[in-house]
């Protein structure tokens, strides 16, 4: 079973560090790939963070050459240049990109993706998703996550259960084309190719056929129509069938949900500002060193935090002082 894990800071600081080491502790969950959704401090207005996976990494830089012609059609730039990893499985590479751009984040999405072999794994002002096959601590040492800076983010450990072990399926999923919204998730959908048919019939787009992807997608649409991501996360317990307990991050915020049943477990700490949440206990004790009063997520619960006052809005939760 898969581990997961999410963290809110009170003041910007090393969540990338923070993280890894959560995530570092439920290694037993799942030792095929390892995914980090970080959010770093507010970038000046217009300015894009791009992730993308470069399937042919020989030629990254031809590639990455490519992509900036592409995003020029449109109208955009890119801020400095290129900063190219090579992946820890095969012979692809992960490339970030900062890029100056005003326009619909789809019209990027799709001039940077027309590039072949070019893949998107996330786009936002603050958001940055990272992942690639390995532990964390490997994952971690080459694509240099301990550096981040900021104020919250998400991470997971995967365990192939019915796909390869691919970086494409790996955990964090981001919800194309909206910015800033990313997913982690435990569990598996039932009603899956029955939401993915309609909601593609909508004209929402998808990188994978993985259902954690699909509820990402799902909140940033009910988001996009006006709802907050308390209602978004309710109506995804009527609409979502199947056992899922997830954990969705925003530019400004942190949420989690779970299925009627609440199968999945999800435990959740805070202290002095800063909050908590994972898998399993053993995660959380790694970032703080006092006395904790841990919930346990109940049945069909949601829980969200606003960033920037840490505040705290719950349905179904219970305490229990350890």
């Amino acid at each position: 079973m898969c581990g997961q894990c999410g963290l809110i800071l009170e003041r910007a600081g090393p969540v990338g560090h923070l993280l890894r080491v959560m995530e570092g502790a439920m290694l037993h969950r799942g030792p095929d790939s390892t995914g980090f959704a970080l959010y770093g401090e507010e970038p000046k207005s217009g300015r894009i963070v791009v992730r993308t996976r470069i399937a042919d990494g020989t030629g990254a830089d031809r590639v990455a050459g490519r992509v900036a012609d592409e995003v020029a059609r449109v109208q955009g730039q890119l801020a400095g240049e290129p900063d190219v990893r090579m992946s820890l499985g095969g012979d692809a590479a992960l490339c970030r990109l900062l890029v100056n751009f005003d326009g619909p984040p789809a019209v990027l999405l799709a001039a940077i993706e027309g590039v072949e072999g070019v893949y998107v794994h996330s786009m936002g002002r603050r958001l940055e998703i990272i992942k690639d096959v390995g532990t964390a601590e490997q994952v971690a040492a080459r694509h240099g996550v301990d550096q981040f800076i900021g104020t919250h983010g998400l991470a997971h450990s995967r365990l192939a259960t019915e796909s390869t072990v691919d970086v494409e399926m790996s955990h964090p999923f981001w919800a194309r084309p909206y910015l800033d919204v990313a997913i982690t998730h435990n569990g598996q959908l039932t009603n899956f190719h029955k939401m993915r048919r309609l909601m593609s019939q909508r004209g929402l787009q998808f990188l994978t056929d993985n259902d954690s992807e699909l509820i990402s997608v799902y909140i940033a649409e009910q988001l996009s129509l006006g709802r907050s991501l308390e209602d978004a996360l309710r109506r995804s317990i009527t609409d979502l069938d199947g056992v899922f307990t997830y954990l969705l991050s925003t530019a400004d915020a942190v949420g989690c949900a779970t299925d009627p049943l609440a199968i999945k477990p999800l435990v959740l700490s805070h202290v002095a500002g800063t909050v908590a949440m994972a898998t399993e206990e053993q995660a959380i004790r790694q970032v703080f060193d006092s006395e904790l009063v841990t919930e346990y997520v109940r049945e069909g619960a949601v829980v969200v935090w606003d960033v920037a006052r840490t505040s705290r809005s719950a349905v179904g939760a219970h305490s229990e002082p350890q």
